[in-house]
């Protein structure tokens, strides 16, 4: 009777347990939580003298209140939430913290102060409490960036190559030399004739991969489209939940597995490297011998557009603006330049922490300068003995998959496509070993790499035993379907963000889904070659599309200096909508390839002339198109090393 009893009873109170749960549940929302990140507007405040300013992230004290327990259930789905028990704040210290001058150097009576008065007014509006508070800095109305040696020393040296380029245009102008004459250095800094060289190298008269300049734009502009999303994770955004609604959004998810696009820089690269070595050794030794000049040759190409962007980054670009967040994101460059500077300048920024990184969006010159010696030693073992090319190059492409395979499984590693979530944004991927072993590292792109030398192993030996694909109906149906099924390949892992997937599941994404990408990019490559279908070559052929092509490498140096600098004068925070979203996005492609202009002609235009000069003094010789006809070179004598890219 009494077990009757306390049931009857026990069944009254879950009942009511219940419903007391469903009514917290009903009575929070997302705008009952504590506004994620906020900005007090930044010129108002420091109007004042004795104004102070402060960036700072506060942790809330874990409690039992209804309001925590809601904002901590809500932040445990990390694939699609930021963690909302951490805030972030721009606060007129001075106004509502009665902070003065002397707490501008930040000291732990700042963070006391400061901590005292967020717990104040988190408590009176939430009843939630602060449970710990870091200062990045305060900012007041003295705080000026001083100008010291090493910006005059750059500035000067930016301002001889200024008058270097100007000067001998200006000679060219006036005493033009004749046609195949004049001297060939005075010539590569000429910016009439880098100028000319943009607008048509490549074209059609000369160059059977011109499709290659087009689909580094395409390319670029979806990279500016993913970056852009990214800029807007991690600012302070007034309606964070754009961010984590936007992994719900059919269309918008697309853009956070947009990264696996890259694979187009890097089959791209693996092509131009494999068939330019397979050229260059019909006509010259190839041994050893040749991976020094190999690697000189590459650097040459590469570097000098790299030091003018990070030359400016950590001198004169800090000069030219001031907001809330300049410091933490134009300013960092300028302190991550000037203390890792040389991990760019040996080209393997991808073996560091990308928290710390100068310039970290050239991580993939990095990978692509590993992957290139790697190949370079597989290609010699090839051409040393010619029957092992198949076996050896079919090994390669079953090792370049079993280790991304392998790590992805033991190493417990997240699907790559999930490593880009709302708290990684906001660490700028510090401490994301996904993000780090399999999306940057060289092994993990070693097979969509490996992919573009097998193109151009198959491409090559088409041409020397005069194969005739362009009739291959099985070619054209291939090539027409390359994109829907690449475009197929982005949608892989959609549901990934709202479930954990298994390590063996992790690992087969990692290791199958952007080598899929990769794959079909190398059949619409050949396709292209071919001229299999009118309608993908002209898409790829447009003239208008060559020189935007060629402003790729530099859009690349120049886009996150664009995006940082215009984030960190913003006053007041973001609000994302669709088509601010887009306005955002249109707006940076254009700066971005607008200010890519002058560093093309005046500094890598000159680079890939001089180049030519000092290591290719040679005529380049005559190739042959798919069909077996002699056609000027174009942008296949161009080292590879114009393959480029960001992210």
């Amino acid at each position: 009777m009494w077990w009757l009893v306390l049931c009857i009873l026990n069944g009254v109170f879950s009942e009511n347990v219940t419903e007391v749960k469903e009514n917290v549940t009903e009575i929070f929302d997302y705008h009952s939580m504590p506004a994620l990140s906020e900005l007090d507007d930044f010129d108002i405040c420091l109007k004042k003298p004795d104004a102070v300013y402060c960036i700072v992230d506060l942790e809330l004290l874990e409690d039992d209140t209804p309001l925590y327990q809601f904002i901590k259930n809500f932040s445990s789905i990390s694939y699609t939430n930021y963690k909302h028990t951490k805030l972030h704040r721009g606060v007129c210290g001075s106004q509502h913290c009665g902070l003065t001058v002397s707490h501008a150097n930040v000291t732990q009576s700042t963070a006391i102060a400061l901590r005292e008065c967020f717990n104040a007014t988190i408590h009176q509006g939430y009843g939630l409490q602060v449970d710990s508070l870091s200062v990045r800095y305060c900012k007041t109305q003295a705080d000026r960036l001083p100008i010291d040696f090493l910006d005059y020393f750059i500035g000067a040296i930016l301002l001889i190559l200024l008058f270097i380029n100007l000067g001998c245009s200006a000679y060219h102008f006036f005493w033009p030399a004749e046609k195949g004459k004049g001297n060939r250095f005075m010539l590569a800094f000429c910016v009439q004739k880098n100028w000319k060289a943009l607008k048509h190298g490549g074209s059609a008269d000369g160059g059977i991969f011109k499709c290659f300049q087009a689909m580094r734009f395409y390319t670029m502009v979806m990279i500016l489209g993913l970056h852009s999303m990214i800029f807007i994770g991690y600012g302070y955004t007034a309606n964070p939940e754009f961010i984590e609604q936007s992994y719900d959004d059919f269309f918008k998810s697309l853009l956070f597995n947009a990264r696996v696009i890259v694979q187009i820089f890097f089959v791209m690269g693996g092509f131009l490297m494999a068939y330019k070595m397979f050229s260059y050794a019909e006509t010259h030794p190839f041994s050893f011998k040749t991976i020094p000049m190999a690697i000189i040759n590459r650097w040459v190409r590469l570097m000098p557009a790299v030091l003018v962007v990070m030359g400016l980054a950590m001198t004169w670009v800090p000069h030219l603006g001031s907001g809330p967040m300049w410091d933490a994101v134009v300013k960092r460059e300028r302190d991550m330049c000037r203390s890792n500077w040389w991990q760019l300048v040996i080209l393997m920024p991808n073996l560091f922490p990308f928290e710390h990184l100068c310039m970290p969006q050239a991580w993939y010159l990095g990978t692509d300068t590993q992957l290139f010696l790697m190949t370079l030693v597989v290609l010699l073992v090839i051409w040393r003995w010619p029957r092992s090319g198949i076996p050896v190059l079919s090994g390669v492409m079953v090792i370049s998959l079993l280790i991304p395979f392998l790590q992805s499984y033991f190493m417990d590693l997240m699907p790559i496509r999930v490593s880009i979530f709302p708290e990684s944004i906001r660490d700028i991927f510090g401490y994301n070993d996904t993000f780090y072993h399999a999306y940057v590292s060289a092994q993990g792109n070693w097979a969509g790499y490996h992919l573009g030398v097998l193109t151009a192993y198959f491409y090559h030996r088409a041409q020397a035993e005069k194969w005739n694909l362009k009739d291959s109906l099985f070619l054209k149906l291939l090539f027409v379907t390359s994109i829907p099924i690449a475009m197929g390949t982005v949608l892989m892992g959609w549901d990934l963000h709202h479930r954990r997937a298994s390590a063996f599941e992790s690992a087969v994404f990692n290791a199958l889904n952007q080598n899929f990408f990769a794959l079909a990019i190398c059949v619409f490559f050949i396709g292209c070659f071919y001229r299999c279908n009118k309608i993908y070559v002209n898409s790829v052929e447009w003239g208008p599309l060559q020189p935007l092509g060629r402003l790729s490498y530099c859009a690349m140096l120049l886009h996150a200096t664009v995006l940082r600098t215009y984030g960190g004068q913003m006053r007041r925070s973001f609000y994302a909508t669709d088509y601010t979203a887009i306005m955002l996005f249109a707006g940076i492609v254009c700066t971005t390839f607008l200010f890519s202009l002058p560093l093309y002609l005046f500094a890598e235009a000159p680079a890939c002339q001089l180049q030519k000069i000092l290591l290719s003094p040679r005529r380049p010789q005559k190739e042959e198109d798919a069909n077996g006809n002699q056609v000027k070179p174009g942008i296949s004598t161009v080292s590879v090393s114009t393959v480029s890219t960001h992210i």
